[in-house]
């Protein structure tokens, strides 16, 4: 069986045990167990399925753009400002169901575009992004920090519910709306598989072989800023996959981008969705926050991972 059809069943396998898991209780009227199910637990398994593949698409992407394997989403501030944006609007009393991801998503485009407009006056290189967005995600950091300081008791739980991460808050027409975008936006980063592989023998030699590389590098991180404010607009902050999913991918199906890719989406889609279904079943009825569980989990096996490679791709 090809890997990547192993790991698209294993994806939608773990999709049914977490909606058989998730099925209302007995007692229930058909009619409401029903509503339950399609308005409630589908959209929750559904929005977990697509921040992981998001989350780990681009985490490949960009560690691929990077060269670097410890490079994730939210170092270019995309997750900083999303977190910034959302924050100052429940500080401010204007938040609503459409209100709150709006904000998110804009503020972390807008993270991006400052990231991007700073590398660009330093000479706009791989390294000049980065080490913008490090700076930006420290600014953002710290006005979210003053802004929870000086918020009341429902603003700072309110914040920092969202902030921790959850997939409890589905909206199904965002949802939909960004599974529909999911195919054209995976299919466009896939396109650049390629000049991804050719990116990984060095700027120079890219040059050299007829790649347009500002057009390039502006391409690829606008695609994965999108795909990221999406995700984190409707979630809030899910740290991990995007790091975690890649290496594991990397593991199945090896380092060249066009297999890599798709790899790394199903791998997100799985950990995301088994996430949350421990989030919602190892301290029930209680729940964690889905962000928490992944570090907890994310972390020691990344390290795992790290101490057991010799050398890094």
């Amino acid at each position: 069986m090809p890997r990547h059809l192993a790991l698209a069943i294993f994806t939608l396998l773990s999709a049914a045990i977490s909606l058989h898991w998730a099925l209302p209780g007995a007692g229930l009227e058909p009619g409401v167990a029903s509503e339950i199910f399609w308005q409630l637990r589908l959209p929750r398994v559904l929005l977990a399925g697509f921040c992981g593949a998001a989350l780990a698409l681009c985490g490949a992407v960009l560690q691929g753009f990077f060269r670097n394997p410890l490079v994730e989403p939210g170092l270019l501030g995309i997750s900083a400002g999303a977190g910034l944006a959302a924050v100052l609007v429940l500080a401010l009393g204007v938040s609503s169901l459409w209100m709150l991801p709006l904000a998110a998503a804009g503020g972390a485009l807008l993270a991006l575009g400052l990231v991007l407009a700073l590398a660009r006056r330093v000479g706009g290189a791989a390294e000049n992004l980065l080490l913008a967005g490090i700076a930006i995600n420290a600014l953002a950091g710290a006005l979210v920090n003053l802004l929870l300081s000086l918020s009341d008791n429902t603003t700072l739980r309110s914040a920092s519910f969202w902030l921790l991460g959850s997939f409890t808050l589905a909206q199904t027409p965002l949802l939909y709306t960004s599974l529909a975008l999911l195919p054209l936006l995976v299919w466009a980063l896939w396109r650049r598989a390629a000049a991804l592989d050719v990116w990984a023998l060095g700027e120079a030699e890219a040059r050299h072989l007829g790649l347009d590389v500002p057009r390039f590098r502006r391409e690829l991180v606008w695609l994965c800023a999108i795909l990221v404010a999406l995700a984190i607009a409707q979630a809030g902050s899910i740290g991990f996959i995007g790091l975690l999913g890649p290496h594991l991918a990397r593991r199945v199906v090896g380092h060249a981008h066009a297999r890599l890719l798709p790899a790394a989406l199903w791998m997100g889609a799985a950990l995301a969705i088994w996430a949350d279904l421990l989030a919602r079943s190892l301290i029930a009825p209680l729940e964690l926050p889905v962000g928490v569980l992944t570090a907890l989990l994310g972390a020691p096996l990344f390290l795992f991972l790290f101490l057991r490679q010799r050398s890094w791709p």
